[in-house]
């Protein structure tokens, strides 16, 4: 178990998550403009969006699981519906130049949304049982 800034406990299944060469840019761009902050994904989010919003106020509800880190200790958090089968994905940060109408994340303010890319991880199973 892992604890969150605010002193709860939460489940962890840490691992690493590429970015794309743009979405590191705008994730120095957010931390230096809000110092740190988390990527998560909603409950109520398509499955691909998550939302940018800064540490000190990100709250994860019970179930919510802490499904890694990106570069400069970005944090990216998952609601507990779409973690399951999470370990057989890969899954990287893009972004893109259209933010969503109406979004609170902090990257619409600066014209563009993150957006996930989730790949099976079978390709990279398959790869290690050739090569051995």
């Amino acid at each position: 178990m892992v604890r969150h800034p605010n002193g709860r406990k939460v489940d962890h299944r840490h691992r690493a998550v590429e970015a794309s060469d743009d979405a590191l840019r705008v994730l120095r761009l957010l931390l230096e403009m809000h110092g740190p902050v988390v990527l998560y994904l909603a409950p109520d989010t398509d499955g691909y969006t998550p939302v940018c919003v800064r540490l000190r106020d990100f709250r994860p509800a019970p179930g919510d699981v802490l499904a890694g880190q990106t570069a400069w200790h970005t944090q990216l958090w998952m609601a507990d519906r779409f973690h399951v089968g999470f370990d057989d994905l890969d899954v990287s940060i893009e972004v893109r130049n259209r933010p969503q109408p109406g979004s609170a994340s902090l990257e619409a303010a600066c014209g563009f949304r993150f957006a996930l890319r989730i790949d099976k991880a079978e390709a990279a199973v398959d790869f290690v049982e050739e090569a051995s």
